[in-house]
C-alpha cells in the first residue's frame, strides 16, 4: 500500500475510533444513569485525582455555570468532595471519592480488553501509539480553542 492510501486508511480508523468511543460513552451512561459529561469528569479525575472546576472546565469543554452543576451532581451523588485549596482560599479542589459500582464494573470489563489488544505489539510500537495519541490530543485542544475563538 502506498503512503497516502495507507493515510486515508489511518484517517478513516480515527474517525472510526472516535464514533465508537462517543457511542461507548453514551451507551455506559444509559446504564448507569450517569450523564456523559459526568463520566468524562469522573475519568479525567481517576487520572489526576484531584482538580480544580477550572480544570475541570478545560477538560469537559463545559462552560463555568454548567461545571458547577456537574459538580453539585457528582457530590451530591457521593462520587467527590470539595476541599478549599490551602494555598489559596479562593480556590476549591475537588477530589474523587470513587467511581460508581455500575461504572466500575463497565470499566473493568472494558479495561481487560486493552492488554488483550496491545498484547500484539512491541514496547516501541506501544511508545508509538502513546505518541500518536498525545500529539492527537493536543491537536484537538487546539483545534477546540480555535473554533471558540471564531464563534
Amino acid at each position: 500500500m502506498k503512503r497516502k492510501g495507507a493515510t486515508e486508511k489511518l484517517i478513516s480508523s480515527i474517525h472510526r475510533e472516535t464514533r465508537a468511543g462517543a457511542l461507548f460513552v453514551h451507551a455506559v451512561s444509559e446504564i448507569t444513569g450517569i450523564h456523559p459529561t459526568d463520566i468524562r469528569c469522573l475519568e479525567f479525575l481517576s487520572e489526576v485525582h484531584s482538580a480544580t472546576a477550572g480544570e475541570l472546565g478545560k477538560a469537559t469543554g463545559l462552560t463555568t455555570g454548567a461545571v458547577t452543576a456537574m459538580i453539585d451532581r457528582l457530590e451530591n451523588g457521593g462520587f467527590i468532595k470539595r476541599e478549599a485549596d490551602k494555598n489559596d482560599r479562593r480556590k476549591t479542589i475537588i477530589k474523587l471519592l470513587g467511581i460508581p459500582k455500575n461504572l466500575t464494573s463497565i470499566r473493568e470489563m472494558f479495561s481487560k480488553k486493552i492488554p488483550d489488544i496491545l498484547s500484539g505489539y512491541t514496547v516501541a510500537e506501544l511508545l508509538l501509539i502513546t505518541d500518536w495519541n498525545l500529539k492527537m490530543a493536543t491537536v484537538f485542544h487546539e483545534k477546540v480553542k480555535d473554533l471558540k475563538t471564531k464563534k
